[in-house]
């Protein structure tokens, strides 16, 4: 079984990924790391810092990295039949597959804002403007890159649940009931 999990900047997409894989024994990927991994500067604390948003921008110039992280990730996902992969891209780029459930995890800006500002230690308005031009940068790679649109477009999930009133547990078990229905398990 292949489970993507797609979302905003903190969405909840990580904690949900890596409670999925916990709990049904699954490997976990994460795009964000590998990404990290390959860039010439890794020394940014997150994607939300000045440091961080600084590298959306070169990525913005520089899309060589965000294909060879797509590639990688494809080739990783390719010869694994078990694993929760955490990507902005991979529902859209793996295409449609009975082994594959595809899942967005959404929440308003303002408690998205909230917890990167409590994440972070930083003031909710500096979290707030920060994850704001990062969605917005980073749907620019993913737009000029593949023509898709991550903030808007959902039609490539099976599910989308707002995680805004779900704590991680709830949220997880949720997901972990669609998914063993989704897979007739």
């Amino acid at each position: 079984m292949i489970i993507t999990v797609s979302g905003l900047t903190a969405s909840g997409k990580t904690t949900l990924a890596k409670g999925l894989a916990d709990e049904l024994n699954l490997e976990y990927l994460s795009g964000s790391s590998k990404l990290k991994d390959l860039l010439p500067d890794k020394t940014f604390r997150s994607w939300e810092s000045k440091e961080g948003i600084q590298m959306i921008l070169f990525r913005l110039k520089n899309t060589k990295f965000d294909k060879r992280l797509d590639s990688e990730l494809l080739r990783i996902i390719r010869r694994s039949d078990n694993i929760v992969v955490d990507s902005w891209t991979m529902p859209w780029l793996l295409g449609s597959n009975r082994n594959t459930v595809k899942i967005y995890v959404k929440a308003p800006i303002e408690v998205r804002a909230r917890r990167v500002s409590i994440r972070d230690d930083i003031p909710y308005k500096s979290a707030l403007t920060a994850i704001k031009k990062k969605d917005d940068l980073t749907a620019n790679i993913y737009r000029s890159l593949y023509k898709i649109d991550v903030s808007y477009d959902l039609a490539p999930f099976d599910l989308v649940v707002d995680s805004s009133k779900l704590d991680r547990d709830n949220l997880r078990d949720l997901c972990v009931d669609f998914i063993f229905k989704f897979f007739k398990v």
